[in-house]
């Protein structure tokens, strides 16, 4: 069989036969054809046995001269055929029928058709008119080598670059699906090549709509999210004006920066009760600005214990989560940027000299750039002072790009570390027995500031009742307090416009990486290098226009590294506090003025949020130590009339919760408010331990069903609402099988008895569970209840444990394709590419099974040592451990909604 999309230019069938190979070809298909910028080929290769139900890995084209260029294999398949061609007849024509058996296939998800793999094709662009010599490798072995004749016609030329340009869009877009990280990489291949090939761009590549809701936009700007940043990152790519999503509205003025700052919204007074003044306050809390968050220690020793505990996890708390496919390392940045990483001697001496210890800012940006420091209050200033005098010393002898000066700061003088890339930048300034050390200047002049007119947080109300509600006494490891004039603040024009402007710079510095990786594996073959922004833009590795910003500032190279000519490094950017926006464009004016509009009429104030955390030792289950964690939460005060519906679902808080079966692993109860309900209810629900179907069993209604008679959990309400009572036709009543349990229609059971309604697919469940349901009168008050049981060694811990695994699965073979992308694509040698990847990123890759990235010269790509082979397995090995499954051992959690507060409380048992 045959199989071939493209006019036969030039044609070249080999017979060749590989007895090794499961996947044997009985002929060959080349068609070649020169042209400019590059030629293109493609090689087919049918196969002697169709293969059904089985994902082959791509197979890649490999010139020992790098010609070929941006490949990309597709696999041909056709469906399989019926397993009779001889159709029953059926009674008028089967019109009936079949729409019948078309709307069953349609319920139950199950109408995919199998196909079978009849052919593979390698699709790829190479430079010259000289014939090639290609070797067709897959990820085992070669499958043949051939020797390619191009020919030249023009008409051919078009509909082949057309018919590699669709394959290898819809290629980079498969890869962007199932990526777990910036997806850089594809984005740049993707613009650059249509514009140096003169191929329009997919329309998915700029299909960015406005967001709907202004707030919740800037909430993602704010917040870094990715759809925010690759939106940028691709209007950047093509040349587009660098603006986060929007419009670009037309004219020449609106891209020049000419209008003064545009005010902040217009906010209601803040929160002010004279009464408080008398809260007692740490003496820490009266040296901290009040537009800063504040994360107090309390003692060094809590210090440590949240170090080491992040440190357990990479230095990244979210890990005890999930690894995710790229590592910031935000934490070791900032240590290495104030330089105050925690030494064995910091260890022994820190406890004599600090006394008190917090971290505060204006924002958290760590990936970008954060603008923060590091306040103590000093046992002994002398030693504390020498400490840090002899370690900024010490960096100085061992790095020669490393400064250490005093600079004036107001009338005072501070001590200065720094490099010209802001890899070190690091104010530090003693006043009294207070020391700060901090990236930022503006925080180094509030800090003075405050300590002479004592305008601080802890002289604010909203702080003072913050202490109310969680006083000193509560001895909190970590208490956190964001406070309302430092969440305005990630409002105002300031922060907002300069975030959506250092994105565009992020993008530049990437795509400069990019576009040289480009340029050079070109250079290789022609010997023509290409040196300098202005030859990169000329010959199309760089979009027209690039490197013209809005505020003068641009990407420059400094060496091998890339940096932005006002903000330094990735990562390590100028905090935002310390920039100074002297003009806007119009169309930031505008976008800002439309933000500030939304939050005058719909938040008009800002809630403080405050966090507290406690630990007691405890010994875990399996005989090793443990911790319980506390966590309680608070925003306060509260305005719940601006968060609309959200804050009126919940009925009051209630001392009145549900008591489970014993035997119940995971139970959430609500206590609610709706019309269709009547009174509060109480709802609740619950599953056993258990084994749960897969997510990808709820494909499909009928399959929805089945998975959902398979679980042995039950809802319920209390008191009975009646909902089901009033269905017409008695469907909530059904048919009775037992004292006060009726079969309702589609098998679900259900228990009634004028106070309880309990639903289960399961009548055992739910007669088993009847006996100790009961509404029970608790100490606390709260309106939403959870608790979930010690999954170690239960039948739930290993399917959340397989769920888990498969998620990281997914990152780890993203990640390995990116990095093979590299290679295949860009020609980057394979011991360069973790070292390029992490300049374009940013950041470094990482593997989310916990394995190391490798590369296997058998399969020419990369792998992880975590797949313990070529192929990562479907299913988890039996060693392997989530990170959340390493740790957790139970937990109860209540959310409790006042007037004027909301109030959430967590504990959470934890093996270390």
């Amino acid at each position: 069989m045959r199989s071939c999309l493209l006019p036969p230019a030039f044609t070249l069938v080999l017979a060749f036969i590989l007895p090794s190979q499961r996947c044997l070809a009985v002929d060959v298909m080349v068609t070649a054809v020169a042209g400019r910028p590059y030629g293109v080929a493609t090689i087919e290769i049918p196969l002697q046995q169709p293969i059904v139900g089985v994902t082959l890995s791509p197979i890649r084209a490999v010139d020992v001269n790098g010609r070929i260029l941006y490949p990309f294999s597709e696999d041909i398949k056709v469906g399989v055929p019926p397993a009779s061609e001889t159709p029953v007849p059926r009674p008028g024509n089967g019109r009936l029928l079949g729409r019948l058996g078309n709307l069953i296939r349609e319920i139950a998800g199950t109408d995919e058709q199998l196909d079978q793999t009849i052919a593979r094709r390698v699709t790829f662009l190479f430079l010259g008119s000289e014939p090639l010599k290609v070797r067709v490798d897959d990820a085992t072995q070669t499958v043949g080598s051939y020797e390619v004749v191009p020919d030249r016609d023009e008409v051919a030329h078009g509909e082949m670059m057309s018919r590699w340009w669709f394959g290898y869009i819809d290629a980079a877009r498969s890869q962007i699906d199932a990526a777990d990280y910036p997806t850089l990489v594809e984005t740049y291949m993707t613009a650059m090549l249509a514009r140096r090939t003169g191929m329009a761009l997919p329309t998915w590549y700029l299909d960015s709509k406005k967001e709907d809701d202004e707030l919740l936009g800037t909430l993602k700007l704010i917040a870094g999210g990715e759809a925010i940043s690759d939106r940028v990152f691709r209007r950047v790519a093509v040349g587009a004006p660098d603006i986060a999503g929007m419009p670009d509205l037309g004219g020449s003025a609106d891209r020049v920066a000419s209008l003064p700052l545009p005010p902040p919204p217009r906010w209601d007074p803040l929160f002010d009760d004279p009464s408080l003044a008398g809260v007692p306050v740490e003496p820490m809390a009266t040296r901290v600005p009040p537009e800063c968050f504040y994360i107090r220690y309390g003692s060094f020793a809590n210090y440590l214990w949240f170090t080491d505990l992040s440190n357990e996890y990479g230095g990244d708390i979210s890990s005890m989560v999930t690894l995710r496919g790229i590592e910031t390392g935000a934490t070791r940045r900032i240590e290495q940027q104030l330089n105050l990483k925690t030494t064995e001697l910091s260890r022994m001496i820190g406890p004599s000299v600090i006394e008190d210890q917090a971290i505060i800012g204006r924002d958290l940006f760590m990936n970008d750039g954060a603008s923060l420091g590091v306040m103590f209050k000093a046992k002994n200033a002398f030693l504390l002072k020498t400490s840090f005098a002899n370690d900024r010393v010490a960096l100085t002898r061992s790095d020669d790009e490393v400064s250490l000066k005093d600079v004036k700061v107001g009338d005072r003088t501070v001590s200065l570390l720094s490099t010209a890339d802001n890899r070190v930048r690091s104010f530090m300034v003693q006043d009294g027995d207070y020391f700060l050390v901090t990236n930022s200047r503006s925080l180094v002049e509030r800090f003075l500031e405050v300590g002479k007119n004592a305008q601080s947080l802890a002289a604010t109300s909203s702080f003072l009742l913050a202490r109310r509600l969680m006083p000193l006494e509560r001895g909190d490891v970590v208490f956190a307090y964001f406070s309302p004039e430092m969440l305005r603040g990630l409002t105002s024009p300031q922060y907002l416009i300069e975030l959506r402007r250092r994105l565009s710079a992020n993008a530049e510095i990437a795509m400069m990486h990019l576009a040289r990786s480009a340029a050079d594996q070109e250079a290789r073959v022609t010997g023509e290098s290409v040196v300098g922004m202005d030859e990169l833009i000329r010959r199309g590795y760089l979009p027209r226009g690039f490197g013209v910003r809005l505020d003068g500032s641009g990407a420059i190279n400094v060496g091998e590294r890339v940096m932005d000519s006002r903000r330094g490094t990735r990562g390590r950017f100028l905090p935002i506090v310390d920039i100074e926006i002297e003009a806007v464009t119009p169309e930031e004016a505008s976008w800002y003025g439309q933000i500030a509009a939304q939050y005058e009429s719909r938040f008009p104030t800002i809630d403080p949020i405050m966090i507290g955390v406690g630990r007691e030792a405890t010994k875990a289950v399996d005989g090793g130590n443990g911790e319980r964690i506390t966590m309680h939460a608070e925003i306060a005060p509260l305005v719940p009339e601006k968060y609309g519906q959200y804050a009126k679902y919940l009925g009051p808080p209630t001392q009145v919760a549900m008591q489970f079966s014993p035997d119940d692993i995971v139970a959430l109860q609500a206590h609610v408010a709706a019309e269709e309900l009547g009174p509060p209810t109480h709802l609740f629900a619950a599953i056993k331990d258990s084994v749960p179907p897969d997510p990808g069993d709820f494909d499909g209604l009928l399959n929805t069903y089945r998975s959902l008679r398979g679980i042995p959990g039950y809802i319920g309400a209390w008191p009975q609402p009646g909902m089901l009572d009033r269905l017409p036709l008695g469907l909530g009543r059904g048919q009775p099988v037992g004292p006060g349990t009726n079969r309702l229609l589609g098998g679900l059971y259900r228990y009634a008895d004028g106070e309880f309604s309990v639903l289960s697919f399961q009548p055992d469940v739910l007669q088993a569970s009847l006996p100790f349901l009961a509404a029970i009168d608790v100490p606390d008050a709260a309106q939403v209840r959870m608790r979930s049981g010690n999954l170690n060694g239960s039948q739930l811990e290993g399917w959340v444990n397989a769920q888990l695994y498969d998620r990281a699965r997914q990152s780890s073979v993203a990640g390995a394709s990116l990095m093979s992308l590299l290679t295949r694509q860009l020609g980057v040698a394979p011991e360069q590419v973790p070292i390029e990847l992490e300049k374009v990123l940013g950041a470094k890759l990482q593997c989310a099974l916990g394995g190391e990235f490798v590369y296997s010269d058998g399969g020419d790509r990369w792998i992880s040592t975590a797949w313990r082979g070529d192929v990562a397995p479907a299913i988890a090995p039996a060693d392997y451990v989530a990170p959340p499954m390493k740790w957790f051992r139970g937990a109860t959690a209540t959310v409790t909604q006042y007037a004027d507060r909301v109030v959430a409380d967590a504990v959470i048992d934890v093996a270390r």
